[in-house]
């Protein structure tokens, strides 16, 4: 498994679902889903790139931790709905990207 687009009817990424899948490159979130789970793509250390849906209003803990080839992060809306979402604790811990590339900008993580 090296590239995953998650359906349209999926409204979350569970707990755990894709972690420690080192082959795992990009992953497409789609608009449908609210919420990434708690370390939901932990140690994907092969992840190079994600793009987020606007939908999502949450991010868990440690959800991308050890996503250590992580340096691209786009998110489907606008600079103030990446703000408003809720991330947990660490959400990004070891992650090398410095930004995220919004519809209307780059916010700095």
């Amino acid at each position: 498994l090296t590239s995953v687009t998650i359906p349209d009817s999926v409204t979350s990424i569970g707990y755990d679902a894709f972690s420690d899948c080192d082959s795992l490159t990009s992953v497409t979130i789609p608009d449908s889903v609210t919420s990434i789970g708690n370390f939901a793509f932990w140690g994907c250390s092969s992840l190079t790139s994600i793009t987020i849906g606007k939908g999502v209003t949450s991010i868990g803990d440690d959800a991308f931790y050890y996503c250590s080839s992580l340096t691209s992060i786009t998110f489907n809306g606008t600079m103030a709905e990446w703000r408003a979402i809720t991330k947990d604790y660490w959400w990004d811990e070891n992650v090398p990207a410095t930004e995220v590339i919004c519809s209307d900008g780059r916010v700095t993580l």
